[in-house]
This record gives structure tokens, sequence and C-alpha cells, in this order.
């Protein structure tokens, strides 16, 4: 699969004006989350890259088979930084009575279903005015930070991510913003465990110190190499940028802003 997307910043303040033009651009309430996202690094080399065991890829239902035989591919070829995403609620923050335990075993994370997102680096511009990237996204998995740990990936750390989320035709808008978790993960640590408490959400810091938000609007594709295929959501992505012109500044971001290879 492949995603072709643009992206625009949104100041803090101007978050509720954002919501309500979206909202009746897209002529639907948005879809609210909160989720955990868990970035594990790979080795730090080149050769004899482990990938996925065969037969854990052996056991996937057929539907799945073909995503799993994809990453295993991608994983053997050159390290990446994957992420693991979790869903979380308000009520697991800031749980009263309850002290933070070490995080000292995955068996929270694994017990829990989970996505697993790997990102290419996105592809050289070209003639194309959108960003373009070849991506893999699997739902609904539990264990998958033991698979992690299984090809010698390293749990590097986690942030929480808040999002609104929006579809008109086949233009995804996704307005979000992540928050610091005031942790050091150290090198051999273990993924926190799922049942560890959270702190209050309005504890957490943001990256920017502005508080910014991230508005992206994307159109999936299943081959990013397709004429066919890319050209008409090109031009989705193309008129939706001219359609918010002078309320949203839709741009391309830096290629290797987006650059997920470990390096070496």
């Amino acid at each position: 699969m492949h995603e072709l997307f643009l992206t625009a910043n949104i100041h803090n303040e101007d978050l509720s004006r954002a919501v309500k033009i979206l909202q009746g651009y897209c002529g639907m309430k948005p879809d609210i989350a909160l989720c955990r996202r868990l970035m594990w690094e790979g080795p730090k080399i080149r050769n004899n890259l482990k990938g996925i065991d065969p037969a854990f890829i052996e056991r996937q239902v057929l539907l799945k088979r073909a995503y799993w035989n994809s990453l295993h591919q991608q994983l053997v070829k050159q390290s990446y930084v994957v992420t693991l995403i979790y869903e979380v609620d308000k009520s697991d923050f800031g749980q009263h009575g309850q002290s933070p335990t070490k995080n000292t075993s995955v068996a929270g994370c694994d017990q829990l279903p989970g996505t697993l997102r790997w990102n290419e680096i996105p592809d050289p511009a070209g003639n194309k005015p959108v960003n373009t990237r070849a991506f893999i996204q699997i739902e609904n998995e539990k264990s998958l930070c033991s698979l992690m740990q299984s090809m010698g990936y390293r749990f590097a750390r986690q942030v929480i991510q808040e999002s609104y989320r929006f579809v008109n035709g086949n233009v995804i808008f996704e307005l979000s913003r992540q928050m610091q978790l005031q942790e050091n993960v150290e090198e051999n640590k273990s993924p926190p465990n799922a049942n560890t408490p959270l702190p209050p959400l309005e504890s957490l810091g943001t990256f920017d110190s502005e508080g910014k938000w991230i508005l992206t609007a994307t159109v999936r594709v299943f081959n990013g190499n397709d004429p066919e295929q890319v050209q008409p959501a090109v031009g989705e992505l193309t008129t939706t940028k001219s359609e918010f012109e002078g309320c949203f500044d839709f741009h391309m971001v830096d290629r290797h802003i987006l650059d997920t290879r470990v390096k070496i």
C-alpha cells in the first residue's frame, strides 16, 4: 500500500475552529482517539537481519499473511523504526490511589490487541506536488512486543497521540498532536507494562513549544507506482489544497524528516 499526503500546521488556539471547519466540510463529527505509540528501533547492522520468523507468518490467517510477508521482505533488507499503536481511554490517565510501577515486562502490552505500523521514507518528490510513501499497517494483533524482540528490535520510546479523524470521499483528514511521557528509557529496558497507570493527561508536555497540531490530508492507493491509481489521488489532494487555500496551508514535508531508517 501507498499513501499520498499533504500537511498543514494548526496552532493550538485554532484547534476548535479547525475542527468545526473540517466537520462542516466532511459532513461528519470527528472520530476522536487517544493512543499509546511505542517506537521500536531495529538492529544497527546492515547484513543478516532476522526479519519475521517464517513459522509466525505461516500461523497467520490467509488474509493477513501477504501483509506479514511484505513486512518481512522489508525488514530483512533494512533496519527501521517500527511503531506499535494501542488505544487508550481518558480514564486510563491519572488514576488516583495507584503508584506507577517499573517498566519490567512486555506482558501487559502483549495481552492487548494493537496495530503495527511500518513506514518507508517518502519518495523523492519528482513531478508530484504531494508526498508519497509505502506503508504496511496490520491491525488487531496481540504479542506484538514479543515479536519485535524476537527480531532483535529494542524499545526506544513512547508517546501519547491525540487525534481527530474525518473522511471526505477518498481523502482522510487527521488532526493530531503527540505528547511526551516524562520518562527516560535506558538501552536495555523493556517496554512499559500496559497496566502501569499513566500520569494525568494534562500533565503531559507537547514536543512543540507552541503546542501545534498537525493536519494531514491523505489518500491511500494499492500501488503507488501505478499512474492510473496515483494521478486521481494527486488530483484529489491538489483540489483539497485549493479548496482550503487561505484557511489551511497544505504543503509537502521534507522527506528526510519522515525517514524511519535506522542510522548505522
